[in-house]
């Protein structure tokens, strides 16, 4: 596909989900959502937003261009690769249920395409998930004071490199929303993919749970595709410290794994189709060692696998956990006030964490004291089950 045409479809997909949210959400409320494009050579996306939070909301997600070309390029590579390799780099294939290495109920174009889709449509909920929950708010709030402080209208994100690191309290804030965020965008795409797999054309009923996880594996495909590029082709050591304006790319991937599977597990019976929590999980695992094996083969200095990009296990990691501990706190702290600007009222799209794992994070023990530590969080709480808020 010509770069042309990359930005044809990306336009079309995202203008008209902008266009369904705005006929369900913002019209209701009285506000807009638009979606504009740039044409820098950024990797990335950013959320905007012009109102007050008392006001009709104002809000816009801009995305470059740069970044669907280059999410379609990586996920044809992807394909070939998989598609190119000999069957002897596929061994550990054999330990999950089906052994193939992209899902046989889709054509070649259909693999490039709805892993395309997906992909993109989550980082645009990701974008949404910033504007839902005013962060943009919360950042200006919870930020620095006095001559450090800076007012900002718009949420960067995807290009984090371009900006100064940041430290301390700003950091902390930064982290915790964009976390948020994640949690937000993978809800709405969960929500979306049963709404989709409950449609006639989708699939009949004998089919639909081969659909449903072929769908599911590009999906998780398609997105840890992006987190890898924005990851870089270093392994990423997990570190305690809360630094920069982002958290670890593959510990971003790493948390919001989970709350896709567990709800899509939940759903198991409405939507129907047939996987239970550990066949989803399964499912996920698959595909991130498929782009994991594709990554560190072809994107890397050494260019053969390299399992330092596999995902341990967020829990196995005490470096996350301590990382984990005043995000979650001061996201307790948050939560109110997020409660009282947000733009959506569901209660699912906010992040939570359930009491056991609560009870795991306060049983790590903090080592080290750095700005994070000390940051404004005042009433220990807890994450790596992330699960739907029943609040």
């Amino acid at each position: 596909m010509e770069d042309a045409e990359i930005y044809e479809l990306a336009g079309e997909v995202l203008s008209r989900i902008t266009n369904n949210i705005n006929d369900t959400v913002y019209a209701p409320l009285g506000g807009k959502l638009s979606i504009s494009w740039s044409e820098k050579e950024i990797y990335g996306a950013y959320a905007s937003s012009l109102s007050q939070s008392d006001k009709p909301p104002q809000h816009s997600i801009t995305i470059y261009y740069e970044f669907v070309r280059q999410v379609w390029r990586d996920i044809e590579n992807f394909c070939e690769f998989l598609r190119s390799r000999p069957e002897g780099d596929f061994t550990p294939y054999e330990f999950y249920d089906n052994p193939s290495k992209l899902p046989r109920c889709f054509n070649e174009d259909e693999h490039v395409r709805n892993m395309f889709v997906a992909a993109i449509t989550w980082v645009y909920f990701h974008e949404l998930g910033h504007l839902m929950q005013e962060h943009g708010i919360i950042r200006h709030e919870w930020g620095p004071r006095g001559d450090e402080a800076m007012q900002t209208t718009d949420v960067h994100d995807f290009e984090v490199s371009h900006h100064k690191p940041i430290h301390g309290r700003e950091a902390l804030v930064s982290h915790v929303t964009e976390l948020a965020a994640d949690f937000a965008a993978t809800h709405f795409y969960a929500m979306e993919l049963l709404r989709h797999i409950e449609e006639p054309s989708f699939a009949d009923d004998q089919e639909r749970p081969e659909v449903f996880s072929g769908t599911l594996y590009l999906m998780v495909c398609g997105l840890s595709l992006v987190f890898f590029r924005f990851n870089g082709s270093k392994p990423i050591v997990p570190i305690a410290a809360v630094e920069g304006s982002h958290p670890k790319p593959l510990t971003r991937l790493e948390l919001l794994l989970p709350h896709l599977y567990e709800y899509l597990g939940v759903m198991k019976t409405e939507a129907g189709h047939g996987l239970n929590q550990e066949q989803l999980e399964v499912l996920c695992a698959k595909a991130v060692f498929s782009t994991t094996m594709y990554w560190s083969m072809t994107n890397t200095e050494d260019h053969k696998f390299d399992d330092r990009f596999m995902l341990q296990g967020v829990q196995s990691s005490p470096a996350i956990m301590q990382y984990l501990q005043p995000v979650v706190a001061i996201w307790d702290e948050m939560l109110p006030r997020i409660k009282e600007v947000r733009r959506f009222d569901s209660p699912l799209i906010l992040m939570h964490f359930t009491d056991a794992f609560r009870e795991k994070l306060n049983s790590v023990s903090t080592q080290g004291s750095g700005p994070e530590a000390n940051a404004t969080a005042v009433t220990p709480s807890s994450p790596d089950e992330f699960r739907m808020s029943s609040e």
